[in-house]
C-alpha cells in the first residue's frame, strides 16, 4: 500500500540530510536537534546527491516500469483530462491534511470530483498549499522541522495524488501511511517548541494531550469497527459519501454471493444510473463491467430479457469487451439459441484467446451440434490452458467414451481423462462418475462400469439431481447387458 511512494526517497533522504541530521554544509542553526554520528557531516550537496545516485537510478527505473505495466493494463481506457486531474490533487492535500486533523466520514474509497470542484475551492487551496510552502521555506533555518516535514508529505504523495490517474479514486486513506510521518515530524517538533517557549504550561499539555490521545483512540476504534465485514464496510462508504457507485456495485457482489437477488439487482442498478451521468471516455470500460454486473443478476433471477439489453448497453460501451460476449453467450444457450451463442463465444476467443472456459463452452455447443472433431479441438486447447479443470478431462472423456463414429472413439484414453477429472473433483461429481462408467464400458471393463454408475446414481440422488440419476439408471441396464453407452448429448 506505501511502495509507490518509496520512489521518492532519493528526496526524502537528502531532506534528512538537510535536517535532522545536518549534513549539508551551509546548514546552520541552533536548533537543538537529535545529531548522530554520521561521516561526511560537512560534504557538499553534490556529494550527498552523489550518494543517492543509485537510489535514483532503482526509483527511476521502477517508475519506468509501473509506468508500462499500467499503460498496458489500463490499455486504450483514456486518462482524465489533466484540469480534473490537476484540480483533484491540489485539493486532495488539503483533504489529506483535513481528515487526519478530523479523522471522520472516512471510507474506504472515495470516487473522483471529475469537473464539480468549485473554482473557489481549487483556489484556495492551491493558495494554501504555496502559502505553507513559503513559509516553511522562510523559516527554514529557524524551524528546519517545517522544511523537512512539509516536504517530505508533499513530494511524497506526489506519485499517487492522481497526477497520473490510476483507478477511479479522487485519494484514498491507504496513500497517507509514509507521507504523514512528514505532518507529525512538524506536529512533534512543533509542539515541544511551544511547549519550551513557555506558550502553554506543562499542566495544560498534561490535561490536553491524554484527552487527544483518547479522542483519537476512539476514533479509530469505531473506525475500524466498519472493517470487520464487507458490508459493513461499503454501507458506511455509502453513507459518508455520494454518487458511490463503486460502494454499491461491491455492495451488489456481497449480495450475489449471499443470495439476496433483488437486493443485487437494486445496488447494481443504482451503480449503473450513477455510472450512465459519468461522461467522459475515461469511464467507459467501468460503465461496462457494472451494466454486466446487472445483467448477470438479472440472469440469474431468471429475468433473461431485461439481462440481454443490459449484456448489449456493455457490449455498446466496451465491443471489445470478451466477458460480456461470454456470458451472454451463456444466457443465449440457456435460451436454446445455439447458434447466437456460438457467435458470441467465438468473439470471445477473438478477443481473448486464451479464455479456456470459452474454449470448453464453445466446445459443448459445437457437441451439441454434432460438430464432434471441432468440439475436441476446443476441449483439448481448454485443457492445455487450465489443466487443474476437470469438465474439459470429462468432456473428453465422453466424446472418446460415447461417440457413435467408430474413427474418435478411444477407450484408453477415455479411461484416462475421466479417472483425471474423478479425482480433481474428489470423486464427488455424479456426471463425472457417470462418464467414467462409459469409459470402462467402452474398454470393456464392465464390472468398474457398474460399480462407477452405481456410485454416481447414488451421489446424484443425495445432491437432488434426479434426472441425471434416472439416466445413470438407464445406462446401467446397458452395462449389466454388456453394452457400451452410445450418445448424442451430455445428458444430466
Amino acid at each position: 500500500m506505501s511502495k509507490a511512494m518509496l520512489v521518492t526517497a532519493p528526496v526524502i533522504l537528502l531532506l534528512l540530510d538537510y535536517w535532522p541530521l545536518r549534513r549539508t554544509a551551509r546548514h546552520k542553526t541552533k536548533f537543538k536537534a537529535p545529531t548522530p554520528v554520521v561521516s561526511g557531516q560537512s560534504s557538499a550537496v553534490s556529494s550527498l546527491i552523489l550518494e543517492k545516485l543509485s537510489l535514483l537510478a532503482l526509483s527511476t527505473g521502477a517508475c519506468v516500469v509501473t509506468f508500462v505495466v499500467q499503460q498496458r493494463a489500463v490499455g486504450a481506457i483514456p486518462p482524465l483530462p489533466l484540469s480534473w486531474r490537476v484540480e483533484n490533487a491540489v485539493v486532495s492535500y488539503l483533504i489529506y491534511i483535513w481528515q487526519t486533523l478530523w479523522p471522520m466520514r472516512l471510507a474506504a474509497f472515495y470516487p473522483h470530483p471529475n469537473d464539480t470542484l468549485a473554482l473557489w475551492q481549487v483556489t484556495l487551496a492551491t493558495g494554501l498549499l504555496l502559502a505553507i510552502t513559503v513559509i516553511a521555506v522562510v523559516f527554514r533555518t529557524k524551524r528546519p522541522y517545517l522544511f523537512t516535514g512539509w516536504l517530505w508529505y508533499v513530494l511524497m504523495l506526489v506519485p499517487v495524488i492522481g497526477l497520473v490517474q490510476v483507478g477511479e479514486q479522487s485519494h484514498a486513506d491507504r496513500y497517507t501511511y509514509l507521507p504523514h510521518v512528514g505532518l507529525f515530524l512538524i506536529v512533534v517538533w512543533g509542539v515541544a517548541d511551544v511547549i519550551q517557549a513557555r506558550r502553554f504550561s506543562w499542566r495544560v499539555a498534561a490535561v490536553t494531550v491524554p484527552l487527544v490521545i483518547f479522542a483519537l483512540a476512539a476514533t479509530a476504534f469505531i473506525q475500524t469497527s466498519y472493517w470487520r465485514d464487507g458490508e459493513t464496510l461499503w454501507t458506511h462508504a455509502l453513507a459518508v459519501t455520494s454518487d458511490n457507485d463503486f460502494a454499491h456495485n461491491n455492495l451488489g457482489y456481497l449480495c450475489i454471493d449471499s443470495g439476496q437477488l433483488d437486493k443485487a439487482i437494486s445496488h447494481f442498478e443504482a451503480a449503473a444510473m450513477i455510472r450512465r451521468g459519468k461522461t467522459n471516455n475515461h469511464y467507459k470500460v467501468g460503465s461496462a463491467f457494472v451494466e454486466m454486473n446487472l445483467a448477470d443478476a438479472l440472469a440469474r433471477k431468471g429475468e433473461s430479457d431485461e439481462a440481454m439489453v443490459h449484456y448489449q448497453q456493455a457490449i455498446n460501451l466496451e465491443p471489445n469487451y470478451g466477458d460480456a460476449y461470454y456470458n451472454r453467450g451463456n444466457l443465449l444457450l440457456a435460451k436454446g439459441k445455439i447458434d447466437e451463442a456460438i457467435a458470441d463465444w467465438e468473439k470471445t476467443l477473438q478477443l481473448q484467446p486464451n479464455d479456456a472456459d470459452a474454449h470448453t463452452c464453445l466446445g459443448n455447443a459445437l457437441f451439441r451440434k454434432g460438430s464432434l472433431n471441432e468440439a475436441i479441438a476446443h476441449y483439448e486447447t481448454a485443457l492445455a490452458l487450465a489443466p487443474e479443470d476437470p469438465h474439459s478431462r470429462n468432456n473428453l472423456a465422453w466424446i472418446l467414451a460415447t461417440s457413435s463414429d467408430g474413427k474418435i472413439r478411444d477407450a484408453g484414453k477415455a479411461v484416462e481423462f475421466a479417472q483425471q477429472a474423478v479425482a480433481i473433483s474428489g470423486g464427488k461429481e455424479p456426471q463425472f462418475l457417470r462418464t467414467l462408467a462409459a469409459a470402462y464400458a467402452e474398454s470393456g471393463r464392465f464390472p468398474e462400469s457398474i460399480a462407477a454408475a452405481q456410485q454416481a446414481a447414488m451421489i446424484a440422488n443425495m445432491q437432488g439431481k434426479p434426472r441425471l440419476a434416472n439416466n445413470v439408471e438407464k445406462d446401467l441396464l446397458l452395462y449389466r447387458a454388456s453394452i457400451p453407452l452410445r450418445a448424442n448429448s451430455f445428458g444430466d
